[in-house]
């Protein structure tokens, strides 16, 4: 009588493992690309504020940071008791760009804040509200 010989169940198990492992890392790094770019992740920054001679107008560089188009409406602006809302297009005008953005786009605006004058370094908050996202910003000029 011939005796087969085998591998042991605990080399089957090691193998099998790394096979798994194998094929569950060659299938993520193919789908990560496809998932993540399903993701929507809306995403404002501000690049760029700057306070004019008159302590009152401030003027806004805005960027799309995420992948997801989305219109900018709003801006809010408070410093110390003082809350005023700028409508873009309206009494918040538009420089350059459009108030639809595209990721990666630009948007540059000017408003005008009344009944207050920013003092050198003041720190103040400036809220983009748009139609996906709001996002508050804490800006020292």
């Amino acid at each position: 009588m011939k005796i087969r010989r085998g591998i042991s169940p605990f080399i089957a198990t090691v193998i099998l493992v790394a096979i798994t492992l194998t094929l569950g890392g060659v299938l993520y790094s193919q789908f990560r690309q496809v998932v993540s770019s399903e993701v929507r992740n809306p995403s404002v920054s501000i690049s760029d504020v700057n306070v004019a001679s008159d302590r009152q107008t401030i003027t806004l560089l805005l960027k799309n940071d995420g992948n997801v188009d989305f219109t900018v409406t709003k801006i809010l602006f408070s410093y110390l008791s003082t809350n005023q809302r700028f409508t873009v297009g309206g009494n918040a005008t538009v420089i350059s760009g459009s108030p639809a953005l595209s990721p990666g786009g630009l948007l540059a605006l000017r408003f005008t804040v009344s009944g207050v004058s920013l003092p050198d370094l003041a720190s103040f908050t400036i809220t983009v509200v748009s139609d996906q996202l709001a996002r508050a910003f804490t800006v020292q000029a």
